[in-house]
């Protein structure tokens, strides 16, 4: 099971899942192609693609809004709103979605001495958005 490296004092692993967001697209709701490793820990949630070039994106706890189990165009996913309004939609590749749920219902917002810079949390969302929109760009291999 994959740790993160910096793991705070107090913080425990919950879980570590492969996952890909769903997204809204003209043909309605598709999965990315890029697979995400999802690591849950009692304080937050660390979205990393595969590829190593890519950083991780952290958020925490205290940082999500809503966490609900949902269907989209047929999907069994779990909608994620964090306080940025956005909503990631996430299904798993493999494993139960009932575990994810209940990993990120699980966490708590950790002790004040720990707490997490907000300003980080909604620069990684807009790299994670970032990311994302770059998967649905078509690959041009005259510029590559």
């Amino acid at each position: 099971m994959a740790v993160p490296v910096d793991m705070l004092v107090g913080e425990k692993l919950l879980g570590s899942y492969t996952v890909v967001v769903l997204e809204h697209l003209a043909q309605g709701w598709q999965p990315t192609v890029m697979p995400l490793n999802a690591i849950v820990t009692n304080y937050r949630l660390t979205l990393k693609p595969y590829k190593k070039k890519y950083q991780p994106a952290t958020l925490p706890s205290h940082f999500m809004r809503r966490v609900m189990l949902t269907t989209r165009g047929g999907y069994n996913c779990i909608e994620l709103t964090v306080r940025t309004e956005h909503a990631l939609y996430l299904m798993l590749s493999t494993g139960r979605l009932d575990d994810l749920y209940h990993d990120l219902n699980a966490m708590v917002t950790p002790p004040p001495r720990f707490r997490f810079d907000d300003k980080v949390a909604q620069e990684d969302i807009k790299r994670l958005v970032q990311f994302l929109e770059k998967q649905r760009e078509p690959i041009n291999p005259i510029n590559d």
